[in-house]
């Protein structure tokens, strides 16, 4: 053994340059030789020679941690400092240091973790803006959603529909549940008209306590008095969202005040919105509030009774629980309430009562439930895409703590404690992670931003803003810390098992070692293959569910359709110049070259309004489940002919049905079948819930979609426009070639016949769908990006522990080419090892997903969870992918020089 003195030199030598008192030296150096005296006997007594202890000990003074850091030179113990606030700072100023050592190293591994991290911060901002955080308004949990329930109609029951005004002030003024209930109305598209031309915005009739029940304070100005929710008509002001007075008036500091011209009417700025507040709901917002006296002059023809009609379902309620009242006891409230509305007014209110929910659960639609689970599926597969992650970076680690054997082994010699040694392989893991973690907000920003660049360009500016919040940072930093435990755990376990005497010594650096890393690594490639399989299948599965989404049939032709939204009522026309507007149009359009059809409607494709209940002649209900609730359109002559939609009974609507006439009505086939069983329907009257008159049916009609590509069959009525005035209408055109062809020229010659009309929204049959599965498609759209960074990263896994396992068997290589393998044969037998885990972890994948897709059907459209087009697609990409991966590798050691690798074993 080396003299005492021999340690003395060599202590003071890494001391130089400290310029330490003579004292505190002198103490410094007694520590470390007596500590490393003990170590050198506990290495001798385990087994060690002299050499290899006397080579471990010197070793020792050269590991940063224990010789390089100058703020704290003391010899390493079982239990650190005793001060773990300390402890934590030395791992981490440790930490530091390694990775500026491995810049490399540090490069990858943060650029690989971010990749997940910023993934699952992508999709978890969408969630948290539109379904766990869909309302930026305080006190969101005592807000209510006040519906009406119809529980009369048999294919209807359990609808929730709107309220009318009329019922809405009664449940105000006897409600004892709520400090305050406000109404509202859906969004509506309002003609703006400015110096530079005309132009859409989209506003929200409210009554005047709105903004108080929600809790919200203007910016500017302020918001509707009590005064202008009682005269109709009588006060034309507005309050403006933040983002329209910033984008369309610039943020000027005096817009209260000013005026907007709006549907020919100049209304007066009263207040600013709240920044952020785009109304009640979770995706698309309003630019402009009015209050609900101004319906009679902004609502469409058919509905300016809004106000008058208790039959006219047209407002939803939004309410403010009272302290203590439960939404279970406030819905009992309003049921007896609604029980006596309907005794009062039964023509209006048979089959219907009032339910309640949150305003938050309203916010989100009718489509909630498949958001939700949607959401579900893209943060389960986001998780996919971190864990290949993480299982890319513990196999790094793995391979790297290969060459740190020693230094761990050293410690544990010295005295340092296996969950001593673990804590600080976590803190540089966790490190890693945090640092990912911060670099994976960059690229969630960047998803983000890039993600809301695909709403549709002409509502773009009213949709919600994806907010990046706490909640995204508390979910961004919680992942990153379980990222670098979960990459980091096994690897500083394995590591804190280090054999010391075997450890230190030079020819126990490979074989065994090795091999049981690499049987480790392989079972997490094996996952990773398996996980990335699972996110392909999934992808795969969406985007043939999209396929075949556009392949339904919604009941109505889509080629070589266009339609132009038009609203004269909006231009302050009357009746008289509407209805010659109308006839005009359909007039020139139809003689214009490349038209094979023109028609007007008041309903827009799959974009459909439910409208009153219905009262069947002869049909007096007997319980609350007879009552009828349908889809009203109101339709110009040839509107079948042009969209295609099938006459399946009786007549088509003619010149003759005008006022004046018998009022006609066509219904579908599926309102014809219930009502009417067994029955030639024709003939046939009912009445609108609040009409005095009968009208008789003249045709049936093969049932469309209405409102959505997925809904169950429901009964519709159409109403021909020359007795059913409407100043809001759609006009429909059918082409003999493309649409795209002929979109300028139509709304050319609708401008020539009245160049003050603005023709506000043009859409072909394409568009359309399009429109219809725009949620669909961007959660394909998602489902196969991250599908295929699953794939790369599992790739890269592959590449990196084949590479790994050719450069140990290097010298076990070169003895089989010296030996008479060639070059094809050890290429062989390396690729057949990488494709064996492929090949594994394809079956597991493909159990896996057999499992999990089950669960995904409901969101399919026509494709079964098990689809072979999908699993083989993905399964064949995924080996394609994987044998390149493989091939890199397998060629570079078929390309190893014996000599040399003979040599270096």
């Amino acid at each position: 053994m080396p003299e005492r003195h021999d340690w003395n030199n060599e202590i003071r030598r890494r001391l130089a340059g400290l310029h330490l008192a003579p004292a505190r030296e002198a103490e410094i150096v007694d520590e470390w030789t007596q500590h490393l005296e003990e170590s050198y006997e506990e290495l001798r007594a385990e087994g060690a020679t002299d050499d290899e202890a006397r080579r471990a000990v010197l070793v020792t003074l050269s590991i940063p941690e224990l010789a390089g850091d100058r703020r704290d030179f003391a010899p390493p113990g079982a239990a650190g400092s005793g001060n773990i606030g300390a402890d934590l700072l030395q791992d981490l100023r440790y930490a530091a240091r390694n990775l500026r050592k491995s810049p490399a190293f540090a490069v990858f591994v943060i650029l690989t973790l971010a990749l997940g991290i910023g993934a699952n911060t992508t999709v978890f901002t969408v969630i948290n803006t539109v379904l766990l955080n869909p309302l930026p308004i305080k006190g969101a949990s005592q807000l209510v959603a006040v519906d009406t329930l119809a529980t009369g109609t048999a294919l209807r029951s359990g609808q929730l529909l709107p309220v009318s005004y009329l019922n809405l002030e009664d449940l105000r003024d006897k409600n004892q549940v709520f400090t305050n209930l406000a109404g509202y109305t859906p969004l509506m598209p309002l003609t703006l008209t400015t110096a530079a031309g005309s132009e859409r915005i989209f506003a929200e009739l409210v009554t005047a306590n709105y903004f108080e029940t929600l809790g919200l304070r203007p910016v500017m100005g302020r918001f509707f008095v009590p005064e202008e929710d009682r005269t109709p008509g009588a006060h034309a002001v507005i309050v403006i969202g933040y983002g329209a007075w910033q984008q369309r008036l610039g943020g000027a500091a005096d817009v209260i005040g000013c005026t907007m011209r709006i549907n020919g009417l100049v209304f007066t700025i009263a207040g600013v919105a709240p920044e952020g507040f785009k109304g009640v709901n979770a995706i698309f917002g309003p630019d402009i509030w009015v209050p609900a006296m101004m319906a009679e002059q902004l609502l469409p023809a058919q509905l300016r009774n809004a106000l008058r009609e208790r039959g006219e379902v047209f407002f939803h309620g939004a309410a403010r629980l009272k302290p203590g009242v439960s939404m279970r006891l406030a819905e009992a409230n309003l049921k007896t309430i609604a029980a006596g509305l309907e005794k009062e007014y039964p023509d209006a209110n048979r089959g219907h009562t009032i339910a309640l929910r949150s305003l938050a659960e309203a916010a989100q639609g009718d489509t909630r439930q498949s958001a939700l689970f949607g959401g579900i599926v893209l943060m389960a597969i986001v998780g996919l895409v971190l864990l290949i992650a993480c299982s890319n970076v513990a196999n790094l680690l793995l391979a790297r703590a290969a060459g740190r054997r020693q230094e761990i082994a050293v410690r544990l010699a010295l005295g340092a404690g296996r969950g001593r040694l673990i804590r600080q392989l976590l803190t540089e893991s966790s490190l890693l992670g945090v640092l990912s973690g911060a670099v994976g907000l960059i690229l969630a920003d960047a998803g983000c931003r890039l993600l809301w660049s695909a709403r549709p360009v002409e509502v773009a500016q009213n949709f919600v803003d994806l907010k990046m919040d706490a909640h995204v940072f508390v979910f961004a930093l919680v992942v990153s810390l379980i990222t670098g435990l979960l990459f980091g755990l096994v690897p500083a376990l394995q590591s804190s098992r280090a054999e010391v005497v075997e450890a230190l010594k030079e020819e126990t650096r490979t074989a065994g070692r090795s091999r049981r890393r690499i049987t480790f690594a392989n079972a997490l490639l094996v996952g990773q293959v398996a996980l990335s399989l699972v996110s392909l299948i999934t992808a795969a599965l969406f985007f043939r569910s999209i396929q075949r989404a556009y392949m339904i049939d919604p009941g109505f032709q889509t080629d070589r359709l266009a339609i132009f939204m038009m609203n004269p009522g909006q231009a302050g026309y009357g009746r008289a110049r509407t209805e010659q507007f109308y006839r005009d149009v359909r007039t020139q359009v139809s003689a214009m070259p490349g038209i094979a059809s023109v028609s007007w409607s008041s309903n827009l494709p799959l974009w459909a309004r439910l409208s009153r209940g219905i009262l069947i002649e002869g049909q007096t209900p007997q319980r609350q489940s007879d009552t009828v609730t349908a889809v009203v359109d109101t339709i110009d002559l040839s509107y079948f002919e042009t969209t295609g939609i099938a006459l399946t009974r009786g007549r088509d609507f003619t010149d003759m049905d005008r006022d004046g006439s018998l009022p006609a009505a066509i219904v579908n086939e599926t309102m014809a079948a219930k009502y009417w069983p067994n029955q030639d329907p024709l003939g046939k009257r009912f009445r609108f819930s609040g009409d005095k008159f009968l009208r008789q049916i003249v045709g049936v009609v093969k049932t469309a979609n209405y409102q959505s590509l997925n809904e169950a069959p429901q009964p519709a009525v159409y109403l021909p426009l020359r007795q059913n005035f409407s100043d809001s209408m759609i006009l429909h055109v059918r082409t003999e070639r493309d649409p795209a062809g002929v979109l300028t020229a139509v709304q050319r010659e609708v401008r020539a016949i009245d160049s003050h009309l603005d023709v506000t929204d043009v859409r072909t049959g394409r568009k359309i769908i399009d429109q219809a599965l725009f949620s669909a498609r961007i959660g394909v759209g998602l489902l196969g990006v991250f599908g295929l960074l699953a794939l790369g990263l599992a790739s890269v896994g592959l590449y990196g522990i084949l590479a790994y396992s050719v450069n140990q068997r290097r010298h076990e290589i070169g003895v089989r080419m010296s030996l008479g393998a060639d070059q094809s044969r050890v290429l062989w037998m390396v690729l057949r090892q990488g494709m064996m885990l492929v090949v594994t972890g394809i079956i597991v994948g493909l159990v896996v997903s057999f499992l999990i897709d089950r669960a995904l059907s409901k969101l399919l459209y026509g494709v079964s969870a098990t689809d072979p087009v999908s699993l083989a697609g993905a399964s064949l990409t995924l080996l394609t992918v994987a044998a390149l991966a493989c091939y890199l590798p397998a060629r570079g050691a078929s390309r190893v020089d014996p000599l040399v690798a003979l040599r270096e074993g």
